[in-house]
């Protein structure tokens, strides 16, 4: 059925479905005669002054029917309404408190033990006095564990998303995670289950009225079919009317909320080609007579046309429902067996041309202009060429690969649904291809580092043996030699295997060694790098401000490199097979220290990636964790921010004790540790405009007053160089640079004394990444200590003072960058430097 057809389809049968719903409502004002009132004999045909016959009590049908589903209705509503709105809270409860989780679960193990028909008869044949009451108790009973599990299932993901670890990072209440950041987000799962708890409650209650085992309003239409059995032959509308009633409404409803919108907008051509900076005009005018605009119709709704570039794009823009332009009119060409590349600031639409070579544009943007791809015109094919496309021809790889994997799947499986006829031996050696060894098959998604999960689904797309190859920042996330030597297998998949490439990147001497064509594109309405701080003038417009009471008589920021004694020096750490090793102390002599770890142990599914690593940082310093992808750095910082459970150890915060591991720290929120995840897409709540979530860690953790938050809003904004009109716009309408930075900005909110950044530049252009890090230059002389995992390491040289290398989850190299990257002592450390 072709997408009108199937939105025709589904409108018909909601409009059906709320007729009858309206008149079982409204039916009563409408009915003829009132619905208890014998009109003619017993079991009438149809006729007369009966529309439908009359019943075994010469009662009007009709009239019957109208004033007969209110009841059945109502008191299926309250039951979907409860069960479905208890369960949803459960599982939500359930995914970010496991503990309580398991409880919740055994529970429902008991209920379940019991059928679920046979106690639901059981409970109202021993209560058969409880009427209405009874029936919702024992609905929610034995319905609530079978929904909730479907809501935990649902919520375990959300819970593992950058937004909820960042809230319950800041220390928020189970009620705001629950309420605010989880059952908001499962809008599309509550209201499936809300229509089909209502079509389970529809059935339950009309076969409870059918079996009269409880104490239920005459006025039903299953108490309808069961008084009217008994002359089906008579008059039949007596039975089929309220049973139809019935069928309508359930099979209706059902059908309502499993079938989803299939709106896939499709961008209409532009006349004219526009053209984007650097872009030669001839290259954008080629082929825009015939050759692009006739076509013969291929397979599944393919128009093919002959060209002979891999891919053209003819004045391609994009605008957001909101109006803002998140691409600026853009042409170019694909060569076939070659690598071009995109570059610019961040903002400036690289990822929303990528993906429009897929036929995918952000939701509610609107497109102008022609894309076609190997003779293929993407925006007019139909849903299934659009798949079809997708499968055989190209393949893309985003600049978040990890939110790509399904976390519960291995690595094996993955490769294996990405090429299902691929053979053991093609899943090895294109494993060996990006860097992986043959254990990665049997690892989960979830337990990998976000290098190696890049890695993956690299590996995925290769294994598919596509035609072109879309990579949105490949280089982003790896130490050194293994950005190179993944560089120089995507310039081999072009040259060797005749893949077409178009990636994208800000490593510059990066991807000018790779790429044959590069393509720098311009932000709409671009403005030049603010890295000034924010200050209140006379007027008092906004600021940004620490926001502490008195001044802290910290110490100034060292020069990366030097600093007072005690600092310099740089130690090498053996492993130590017993674990007997002493933690690495950075804190120079005399210093405050901010925050200090000692004996942190971490497990991951069974295995230990962190072993008995120590540190302290001193206010106003800057430690950088580097190593290679898997070595654990992600792990530390979730483990210092209180997001892994099965970690142990000893961490003070200003000199006050906070707990190791997965607990609530709402007491050490303000000045405490606040965290920037390297996973943009996954770290802002979809639902929230940036300025509601930059809006909440200023009230709740900064205290700011409700009239200066605005204006700290656009300070926050400014300080992180985004203009302030971004305040309004949703995190789908940002791009991942664009988000990385309002996930900063909100770490700034909260005013903390110990600040950990992620992998927060790879995302970000050059004058941008270096903006950010005066910023966090700035906040160092105020006092804030930072935490920085990098690969970058000419960034750590630049800003940080202190270095811990860390491999394989174990401290292998400390002192100050200057000296450790100088002469690396351990083979790992001079990994990283390429």
């Amino acid at each position: 059925m072709s997408g009108w057809g199937a939105a025709w389809w589904r409108y018909s049968v909601a409009a059906g479905v709320g007729l009858v719903v309206l008149l079982a409502v409204a039916g009563p004002l409408f009915a003829p005669y009132p619905g208890e009132k014998a009109v003619g004999m017993p079991f009438a045909q149809p006729g007369g002054g009966a529309l439908l016959g009359t019943d075994r009590l010469g009662r009007d049908v009709l009239s019957h029917l109208l004033t007969g589903g209110t009841h059945l209705l109502a008191v299926s509503a309250v039951i979907a309404v409860a069960v479905t709105v208890l369960s949803a809270v459960l599982g939500a409860v359930a995914a970010v408190r496991p503990r309580a989780g398991k409880v919740i679960e055994l529970c429902g193990d008991l209920v379940i033990l019991l059928p679920a028909v046979l106690g639901i008869l059981l409970v109202l044949t021993a209560w058969p006095q409880g009427g209405v009451t009874a029936l919702i108790a024992v609905s929610l009973i034995f319905g609530v564990p079978y929904c909730a599990r479907i809501f935990a299932a649902s919520a375990a993901t959300i819970a593992a998303s950058g937004y909820v670890e960042a809230a319950v990072a800041s220390g928020e209440s189970l009620s705001h995670l629950v309420f605010r950041e989880i059952l908001p987000n499962l809008r599309a799962v509550f209201t499936t289950q809300l229509g089909l708890r209502f079509v389970v409650a529809i059935y339950l209650v009309s076969t409870i009225a059918f079996l009269g085992v409880s104490a239920l309003g005459p006025d039903n239409w299953a108490i309808m079919v069961r008084d009217n059995a008994s002359g089906l032959l008579l008059n039949p509308w007596a039975v089929l009317a309220p049973s139809a009633a019935i069928a309508i409404v359930a099979v209706g409803v059902n059908l309502v909320v499993t079938s989803g919108p299939r709106n896939r907008r499709t961008p209409k051509p532009a006349s004219d080609a526009v053209h984007a900076d650097g872009v030669e005009k001839s290259v954008a005018e080629m082929d825009s007579g015939s050759a692009l605009g006739a076509g013969r119709s291929g397979g599944c709704g393919i128009s093919v046309v002959d060209s002979g570039d891999a891919a053209v794009v003819t004045g391609l823009s994009v605008v957001a429902d909101s109006g803002a332009v998140l691409l600026a009119p853009l042409s170019f060409r694909l060569v076939a067996g070659t690598v071009t590349a995109l570059t610019g600031a961040s903002g400036a639409g690289k990822s929303t041309a990528m993906r429009a070579l897929l036929g995918h544009l952000p939701p509610g943007a609107r497109g102008e202009g022609a894309v076609r791809v190997g003779g293929h015109d993407v925006f007019a094919l139909d849903a299934a060429g659009l798949r079809r496309f997708r499968r055989e021809y190209i393949a893309y790889v985003g600049q978040d690969p990890g939110s790509e994997l399904n976390p519960l799947l291995r690595v094996r499986a993955v490769l294996a649904d990405a090429a299902p006829g691929s053979s053991d031996a093609d899943r090895l050696a294109v494993l060996e291809r990006v860097g992986l060894d043959p254990t990665h098959l049997r690892r989960r998604c979830a337990r990998l580092s976000g290098g190696q999960q890049r890695r993956v689904a690299l590996a995925r797309a290769i294994l598919r043996r596509p035609r072109i190859l879309v990579l949105d920042e490949p280089l982003a996330g790896l130490h050194g030699t293994l950005r190179t030597e993944i560089a120089q297998l995507i310039s081999a998949l072009a040259t060797e295997n005749s893949i077409t490439v178009l990636l994208s990147g800000h490593d510059t001497e990066a991807i000018n060694a790779i790429a044959d064509t590069v393509i720098e594109l311009r932000s709409p309405g671009a403005r030049s790098v603010n890295v000034a701080a924010v200050e209140a003038d006379s007027a008092g417009n906004a600021r940004l401000s620490k926001g502490r009471s008195e001044p802290t008589g910290r110490q100034q920021v060292h020069p990366p490199g030097e600093g007072p004694a005690g600092r310099n020096g740089r130690r090498v750490l053996n492993p130590d097979p017993a674990g007997t090793a002493a933690p690495a102390d950075l804190a120079g002599n005399g210093e405050i220290v901010a925050v200090r770890a000692e004996g942190i142990n971490a497990d991951a599914g069974g295995h230990t990636v962190l072993e008995n690593i120590g540190f302290s940082v001193s206010e106003g310093a800057a430690l950088a964790v580097v190593g290679p992808s898997g070595a654990g750095k992600t792990t530390l910082a979730r483990v210092i921010a209180g997001l892994h459970a099965d970690a142990v150890g000893s961490l003070d915060v200003g000199g006050v004790r906070v707990p190791v591991g997965s607990r609530r720290r709402i007491k050490v929120g303000a000045n405490g540790i606040q965290l920037v995840t390297q996973n943009p897409r996954a770290a802002l709540n979809p639902r929230r405009t940036v300025a509601q979530t930059l809006a909440r860690p200023l009230r709740r953790i900064a205290r700011v007053p409700r009239p200066e938050i605005r204006p700290r809003v656009a300070a926050l904004l400014a300080a992180v160089d985004l203009p302030v009109d971004l305040a309004a716009r949703r995190p789908h309408q940002l791009s991942g640079g664009q988000r990385q930075r309002v996930a900063l900005a909100r770490a700034l909110a909260a005013d903390p004394a110990v600040l950990i950044c992620d992998e927060i530049t790879t995302a970000l252009d050059a004058d941008t990444a270096a903006a950010i890090m005066s910023l966090l230059d700035r906040l160092r002389i105020d006092g804030t200590a930072v935490i920085l995992i990098s690969h970058d390491m000419t960034l750590v040289r630049g800003h940080c003072t202190d270095l811990l290398v860390l491999d394989h989850g174990r401290v292998v190299e400390s002192g100050t960058p200057t000296t450790v990257l100088a002469a690396p002592a351990h083979q790992a450390t001079a990994d990283l430097l390429g």
